[in-house]
């Protein structure tokens, strides 16, 4: 079978895929600031350019990334964040890392909350686009808060 370089085959995307168990990972670190925020949004989009769950993991970065900066040390002056993909066949899943010593995430919505507050709804909104989502650290050391997608 001859491949044209401009023309390779699905079954042998899918067999580069498949050669590791764990997928593709990306990781990228973004200085700690609010204008880094539509940067890694711009990264994941281009990550996931072909996925019809593009959408939603541009959204969910968002969040997350914002969070990072805004609620942890990473919004410091020398703080950073970093934005991991990890894209397999059966799942997308899309981690930010914190520098700790911030809040920790929440995300279950709080019925007294104010409906018309501009803050507070960035992780309901993770947890209702997302398949899963979790996180795993301690504020001293930082956080890994991560949601997935399914690629299909």
């Amino acid at each position: 079978m001859a491949v044209v370089w401009n023309d390779v085959a699905p079954a042998l995307i899918e067999a580069m895929v498949g050669l590791r168990s764990g997928g593709m990972t990306y990781r990228r670190v973004f200085p700690g600031r609010m204008d880094q925020v539509p940067v890694a949004r711009r990264f994941i989009r281009f990550l996931l350019e072909d996925s019809p769950c593009r959408n939603d993991a541009e959204q969910i970065v968002t969040e997350l990334a914002a969070n990072a900066v805004a609620h942890t040390s990473s919004g410091s002056p020398q703080g950073t964040f970093i934005v991991e993909l990890t894209r397999r066949t059966t799942v997308i899943r899309i981690t930010v890392y914190d520098c700790g010593w911030g809040a920790t995430p929440r995300f279950s919505s709080r019925r007294d909350a104010d409906p018309l507050a501009e803050g507070g709804r960035g992780l309901a909104v993770v947890a209702a686009l997302a398949s899963r989502a979790g996180f795993r650290g301690t504020q001293t050391k930082g956080h890994a808060v991560w949601a997935e997608l399914s690629p299909v």
